[in-house]
């Protein structure tokens, strides 16, 4: 399934959500980015040659173009980060390496202004990939580096941009989209970068969160297990089992009931925890368990059962 296709369900969760997010991606665990919002580290230009509590390095420029000011975007705190370039040079930030799992999912985000309108800019967000060893993982099209945005051009308003990382789903192929993790990467590293356009541009609320694609894809399992009400039915079926002789036909059949429950339950956990690659390949494995779920058939067995030992 491909992203404009699954956006339809995101509607339907109930989850907590980074303020920053237009989109309701459940994710899981916080910002992978230190300092994404710039908050951490005082107001002002900063000095050539250092950057930002928790970013690695600046980029392309060290003539101090880079400042923090109090300036921030919606929901992000007081403070962004100011970089002003020229048409003959560049400056930027360079995020530390930041470990990620191919096999996964992700979304990386971020808010861009401008002083004002423009024909162009030079300002882009992006990320570089890495390999096990710390290699850089060129790509056929655009080499390691690939683009949230490039180029962007929101004028005076802060505006912002987000894009869904999935996993390369051709891997042998040798070549990734910009919105596919390359099966080789075991690492990225963030970037911010105002090149070679003569004006300022302000980064703020960067951020890199893992996607729960599981939940995003498929949110009416969760709805179905519980509907399907499992845990009560198992917890009556042991008081029962509890209560009847262990050598008893009522007793086998309670036990046997018990382990249909268990296992039933365990294929949905197991299910809500499925690589997002073996996903994407048996996208009909879901709804029939579904089904499975909704089915009374093992509800109507619990039910004699209970009325027999009763």
């Amino acid at each position: 399934m491909k992203p404009a296709m699954m956006l339809a369900a995101l509607a339907m969760l109930v989850a907590s959500i980074p303020q920053a997010f237009a989109l309701d991606y459940p994710v899981i665990g916080g910002n992978l980015i230190e300092n994404g919002s710039f908050e951490d580290g005082p107001l002002g230009p900063v000095p050539a040659g250092e950057v930002p509590p928790g970013w690695w390095r600046e980029a392309y420029s060290a003539n101090g173009q880079l400042a923090i000011v109090a300036d921030a975007a919606p929901g992000e705190g007081t403070q962004c980060v100011r970089m002003t370039a020229t048409s003959d040079d560049s400056t930027g930030l360079h995020g530390p390496l930041i470990e990620i799992d191919a096999t996964q999912a992700y979304v990386q985000c971020g808010w861009i202004r401008m002083d004002g309108a423009a024909d162009r800019s030079g300002l882009n967000l992006g990320r570089q990939w890495f390999g096990a060893e710390g290699e850089s993982v060129e790509q056929p099209s655009s080499r390691s580096y690939t683009y949230v945005v490039s180029g962007a051009n929101p004028g005076a308003q802060w505006r912002y941009y987000e894009q869904l990382l999935l996993p390369d789903p051709t891997p042998d192929d040798g070549a990734s989209r910009a919105d596919e993790i390359p099966a080789m990467a075991r690492a990225l590293r963030v970037w911010a970068l105002n090149y070679r356009w003569n004006g300022a541009g302000y980064f703020d609320g960067l951020g890199l969160y893992r996607v729960d694609y599981a939940a995003m894809a498929r949110p009416a399992i969760v709805e179905a297990l519980e509907a399907a009400h499992i845990d009560e039915a198992a917890t009556e079926l042991r008081e029962t089992l509890a209560a009847l002789p262990e050598d008893t036909e009522g007793a086998g059949r309670a036990r046997a009931l018990l382990a249909e429950l268990d296992a039933l339950r365990a294929r949905a956990l197991a299910e809500a925890e499925r690589p997002v690659l073996e996903w994407m390949a048996d996208q009909d494995r879901t709804p029939a368990l579904i089904e499975e779920l909704q089915d009374a058939r093992w509800e109507m067995k619990i039910r004699a059962l209970l009325r027999a030992a009763g």
